[in-house]
């Protein structure tokens, strides 16, 4: 078991497979946002959907234009849904499987939590995501995202002399809305820090229920990245091959991956709340000779104050 010393940043990603900020309501008219095992993956995020359904950040009316009159007090308004809202404070810890050869078995990682989300706006550890279009069809943002580097050299013996992996930056746009007992959500990021050059694509279905205080998830989804971005976790470089470490240079892939969540409100102010992930690694990825196994489970949990 190693722990990471992780990095904060206001501008924050994705493990390639566990990835999930999660969030449950407050009360019935606020909303909180909630880490989850991967505070680097921004938008599998069952907070905004809460929000949505609560007709805070998400709401899916129609936007009208106001007349002259109103000029005054629908700016001041647009404003408070950008400003306007509620900070988010906690910790939150999480443990995952490590797919690559002779690494520890799993990885052992947590830091503090901090946030701002507005009707519009979300800032936080996690990335960036401000809605900039909403209507009865749904809602567009753009997002700002940080990926943590996939592994360090010393992880193990196959990986040590491979060239660096650092941190990305990432910006996108995600789609979001209602679709029968669920919200779907479909986002597009790349890399726009030269550090891998990749893109990455996801779509995801989740389900929310509740009984007493506790709120629930499941669902999953099918992530998409270019070869660059697998480049970026299993590529070998023909330099970098030795005996029991082939080169290589993966294909685009789809991994899909299984998301569930529950929280418990244990104030009003106050949430406690757990999840779990499963990924499911390609062939493009099992076929790297520094991966050994096909799933990456993830498990997470955050406790966060609001105010």
């Amino acid at each position: 078991m190693r722990l990471h010393h992780l990095r904060y940043c206001l501008l924050p990603v994705c493990l390639a497979v566990v990835t999930l900020p999660v969030a449950a309501k407050a009360n019935s008219d606020a909303p909180i946002y909630q880490p989850g095992p991967d505070p680097l993956s921004h938008d599998n995020d069952p907070a905004r959907e809460v929000a949505q359904q609560n007709g805070s950040a998400g709401d899916n009316g129609d936007m009208a234009m106001p007349g002259n009159n109103d000029t005054s007090a629908s700016n001041a308004s647009y404003r408070d849904q950008w400003l306007k809202g509620h900070w988010s404070l906690g910790a939150v810890g999480n443990v995952k499987t490590s797919p690559y050869r002779g690494a520890d078995d799993y990885d052992l990682g947590g830091l503090p939590w901090i946030s701002f989300d507005s009707e519009r706006l979300h800032v936080g550890i996690d990335g960036i995501k401000a809605k900039i279009v909403q209507g009865n069809w749904g809602s567009v943002s753009i997002l700002g995202n940080v990926r943590q580097k996939p592994f360090d050299d010393g992880d193990s013996d196959y990986l040590r002399g491979l060239h660096d992996r650092d941190w990305a930056f990432e910006t996108g746009v995600a789609y979001d809305r209602d679709l029968g007992p669920g919200k779907a959500h479909i986002e597009y990021l790349h890399d726009v820090s030269g550090e891998h050059d990749g893109q990455q694509a996801d779509a995801t279905y989740k389900v929310p229920f509740e009984t007493g205080r506790f709120h629930y998830e499941v669902g999953g989804g099918v992530m998409w990245r270019d070869s660059d971005l697998n480049d970026y976790y299993v590529g070998v470089e023909p330099g970098e091959a030795r005996a029991g470490r082939a080169a290589y240079a993966p294909d685009s892939a789809f991994l899909p991956h299984l998301d569930a969540s529950v929280g418990f409100q244990l104030t009003r102010q106050m949430l406690l709340r757990a999840n779990a992930s499963a990924t499911f690694l390609p062939d493009e990825y099992k076929d790297s000779s520094i991966i050994e196994d096909d799933v990456i489970y993830g498990l997470g949990l955050g406790l966060v104050y609001k105010f």
